[in-house]
């Protein structure tokens, strides 16, 4: 570690890798347009070799280049980068806050470049405004009016617990990884490494003839590594044990008890430890729970949403509404099984709406009350249960407040991990570079604040909310944040930040025991 002066190798060193850091994303509201990047992954590796985060251990230079090409790399193409449609600050996704915070910001942000590019008028529908909806492609590219699907946009986090595929599904057609709404997001084999060339495909081009050479370029092998590298990494990387969870909150409790209890939520069944995988298998297995038949999951310009398996398919092959269409749709409407990707729930909670269509919220209980209704009952999953337990699916409205408090104590304690992670990284920042690339700490602060931003709406329940005296701790963590960003000194942002921490850490012992989570380095990128 250095001493008191910093040696002007490492400060020269720091402040060359400024020039890479200079096209970092600003903070939500301020986003500016990427440009395309001449830098080659050498170039990348070399500036992260003098990256503060890598200087002190804190990421592997490998996940710090990932991390630059996911949010700054367009590849050639219309402008967009990854983090287009999966920004750090809004929790890896968009909805409509965000896109409404974005048009007030920067209208002509590439992300709404559909709207002032002639070759790219079809590239989205209204629906990105109105639904927070994308258009994919995820049948083909052959027929590209019609052959289409109006999807939310996944988050990226926790990734590593989520895309190893069940053999219940078969082996037929499985993709290596499941990615994607409906399990095969990614061309070739399927894998999350070659879901990057699938994105730049469907969403980066500067014409939908969308042609290799000239509407965009692919991703190198090294890209294609760096990348995989750093969303390997995001968010956490295990799976809590909720036999072992114990929650101070007597209703949230009691909620967890009925998300195990198969006689009451089943929720365990296919969310085990409230996650993406199958109890039975601890893999993600795609299923029908009808989500396909609920409202808004049509958009009468494209075909209807039926799922995994569509590719290769000349026509439709499945009624997608199947009895709820009321009379607006008959036959086959979609290509596909009517089967989805199961998504994490942790994770769920404070990025609504919910299910691929973005049709259900706004809160994790409009999700929960989902699988009382006939939808779900009336589903293959729906009686795949109903046969396993003996009776069908049922529980009271008073289960489903109490799953929703569970849910939001454990995305809460999700959020404030972050939050802590992020800020003991500027501490360490703050003590081994002091004032040296102190944007970078500073921008750590920011994030930080992001998380507890998202704990604090999640516990914010207007009829009993969750833990206000965390809430009371997490309000002063928020004012020391601020304050030490605002500070001019090293010395004086640690004192805020070491504050910040342990308001945190304070809120974050009020929820229970056993909440464990392990968090990947990626956190610390953006």
């Amino acid at each position: 570690m250095p001493g008191p002066k910093l040696s002007s190798s490492i400060l020269a060193s720091l402040t060359a890798v400024a020039l890479l850091a200079s096209c970092a994303p600003s903070p939500e509201g301020e986003r500016r347009s990427a440009a395309s990047s001449a830098l080659t992954v050498r170039d990348r590796i070399a500036a992260c070799e003098q990256d503060p985060r890598v200087i002190a251990g804190l990421v592997t230079r490998e996940i710090c280049a990932g991390a630059d090409i996911f949010f700054r790399e367009t590849f050639e193409g219309n402008g967009r980068t990854c983090g287009s449609c999966h920004p750090v600050e809004n929790n890896f996704t968009i909805d409509i806050p965000f896109i409404d915070a974005l048009i007030d910001s920067n209208p002509f942000d590439p992300l709404f470049i559909f709207e002032w590019d002639p070759e790219l008028t079809e590239l989205e529908t209204f629906e990105l405004k109105t639904n927070a909806l994308v258009r994919e492609n995820v049948d083909g590219f052959e027929d590209l009016d019609r052959k289409y699907v109006m999807r939310g946009v996944q988050h990226t986090l926790s990734l590593a617990t989520t895309i190893a595929p069940d053999p219940a599904n078969g082996t037929a057609d499985v993709p290596v990884q499941r990615t994607g709404w409906s399990g095969d997001g990614a061309p070739g084999d399927g894998s999350l490494r070659q879901f990057l060339t699938g994105g730049i495909t469907q969403h980066l081009p500067r014409d939908l003839g969308r042609e290799p050479g000239g509407a965009f370029r692919l991703p190198t092998e090294q890209e294609l590594d760096l990348v995989l590298a750093y969303q390997m990494s995001l968010g956490r990387t295990n799976e809590l044990d909720l036999t072992k969870v114990n929650l101070t909150d007597p209703e949230a409790n009691e909620g967890r008890l009925a998300f195990l209890d198969p006689q009451r939520g089943r929720c365990n069944v296919c969310h085990s430890n409230a996650g993406a995988n199958h109890m039975d298998s601890r893999r993600n297995r795609n299923l029908d729970t009808g989500t396909r038949t609920a409202p808004g999951t049509n958009d009468r310009y494209g075909v209807l949403d039926g799922g995994f398996g569509g590719k290769g398919k000349a026509e439709p092959d499945i009624d997608v509404l199947e009895g709820f269409d009321e009379g607006t749709y008959t036959g086959f409407t979609g290509y596909g099984d009517g089967t989805f990707n199961v998504p994490p729930i942790i994770e769920a909670v404070d990025t609504p709406p919910f299910f691929h269509s973005n049709a259900f919220g706004p809160d994790i209980e409009g999700a929960v009350h989902y699988y009382t209704l006939s939808f779900f009952r009336d589903s293959p999953a729906g009686k795949e249960l109903e046969e396993r337990f003996g009776s069908p699916i049922a529980f009271p409205d008073s289960d489903i407040i109490k799953i929703g408090r569970f849910l939001r104590v454990l995305n809460a304690a999700f959020n404030l991990d972050l939050a802590k992670q992020r800020l003991e990284a500027a501490q360490v920042l703050a003590l081994r570079f002091r004032d040296t690339r102190d944007d970078v700490q500073r921008r750590l602060m920011e994030l930080a604040e992001v998380e507890i931003d998202d704990a604090l709406k999640v516990l914010a329940i207007p009829t009993t909310p969750l833990h206000p005296p965390a809430s009371e701790r997490l309000h002063l963590a928020k004012a020391e944040i601020a304050a030490g960003i605002g500070a001019t000194r090293w010395s004086q942002r640690l004192g805020r930040i070491v504050s910040a921490i342990a308001q945190v850490q304070s809120a974050r012992d009020q929820f229970g025991a056993n909440i464990t989570y392990r968090l990947g380095r990626g956190n610390l990128m953006y």
